[in-house]
């Protein structure tokens, strides 16, 4: 999925240099369709400002769209998830889960925002996560050894002009 965005927004930019068509203009009247089409179609309770709630789920799926995502996710076999970030901020707290998985995978896409995820103590983090323009912050302590039922995080997605931080319990 995020090869796919990437790609795309290269593919758009390329477009737009090479026929001559402002890329912002086209990048606000797709966002204001998007919204719009999904307004209409009753998918906008997300889009609404949220405040801090657990949600008790074993995979966390969240999008933002002009607006906040800020989840303690309470579970006890989490399996991880994805987290789309477009003029957005979030913070999900991973602080209290458990799980019997050794790699859990979360994808975040952070579009012109960030993200801040709160992991476990214990747990490492593998960032794959592509950046441009942006970054990633992983504050989890200074790297140690992989020891036995150690949980590792593999951070995926991209952050364009945006930014994902994680930091550690």
């Amino acid at each position: 999925m995020t090869r796919v965005i990437v790609g795309a927004a290269i593919i758009l930019v390329g477009l737009s240099a090479f026929l001559g068509f402002s890329l912002f203009r086209f990048f606000v009247a797709a966002v204001l369709i998007f919204v719009g089409v999904n307004i209409i179609l009753g998918k906008h309770r997300k889009w609404e400002a949220m405040s801090e709630s657990s949600i008790k789920e074993d995979k966390i799926s969240e999008v933002a769209v002009f607006s906040a995502v800020n989840r303690k996710v309470e579970s006890d076999n989490f399996k991880g998830g994805d987290l789309t970030l477009i003029f957005s901020g979030g913070e999900i707290d991973l602080s209290e889960v458990k799980t019997d998985k050794r790699e859990i995978d979360l994808e975040i896409i952070a579009i012109f925002g960030g993200a801040k995820i709160i992991i476990p103590k214990g747990w490492r983090v593998s960032n794959k996560g592509t950046a441009i323009l942006g970054g990633y912050d992983i504050k989890t302590g200074p790297a140690a050894e992989k020891e036995e039922g150690e949980v590792i995080l593999n951070l995926r997605g991209t952050a364009i002009f945006g930014g994902v931080e994680v930091v550690g319990k």
